[in-house]
This record gives C-alpha cells, structure tokens and sequence, in this order.
C-alpha cells in the first residue's frame, strides 16, 4: 500500500473525531502511544511491539493530516535530501 493511500484512509475514518480532539491533544495520544512501544522494545515483547507500531504509524499519520502534511512528500524530499533532515 502506498503512504498516500494509508493516510487518505486514516483521514477518512478518523479526521473527525481527531480535528474535534484538537492537534495538541492528539500530539499526546501520539507520545503515549510512542511510550508503549518503547516499552515492548525495552521488554523484548515482539508481538505487542508488532501491534504498537501499527498504532504509531496511524497517529503519526493523523497527526500529518491535522497539520496538512502530505507524508508522502515528506518521505520522497527526505530520501532525495538526506543532509536536509540530518541524523541526531
């Protein structure tokens, strides 16, 4: 599946609820959500890190679409131009 299709799902089913819920309160869904998968990373727990990065991707995605982002844009201009997102 191509991202821009991914996030044009995640918009349709979820753009609602998550523009309601407002851009800083999905920012911390987000960050928790990132939590739990660091979490089953630091446990060795495949199959719950498995499900958490799904959720990860799909905030991630929302988040995108509550700032108008275009991720698949994002990704080409990053693999185009590595130096201008460098590594930390």
């Amino acid at each position: 599946m191509e991202i821009s299709a991914l996030q044009k799902i995640v918009k349709e089913r979820y753009f609602e609820t998550d523009s309601n819920r407002g851009l800083y309160h999905t920012a911390l869904w987000f960050h928790e959500e990132v939590g739990e998968l660091s979490a089953a990373i630091a446990r060795g727990d495949k199959q719950n890190a498995k499900e958490e990065f799904g959720d990860v991707l799909m905030w991630l995605l929302t988040l995108a679409n509550l700032m108008e982002t275009d991720m698949e844009e994002v990704i080409a201009e990053y693999l185009d131009n590595p130096r201008k997102f460098p590594a930390k």
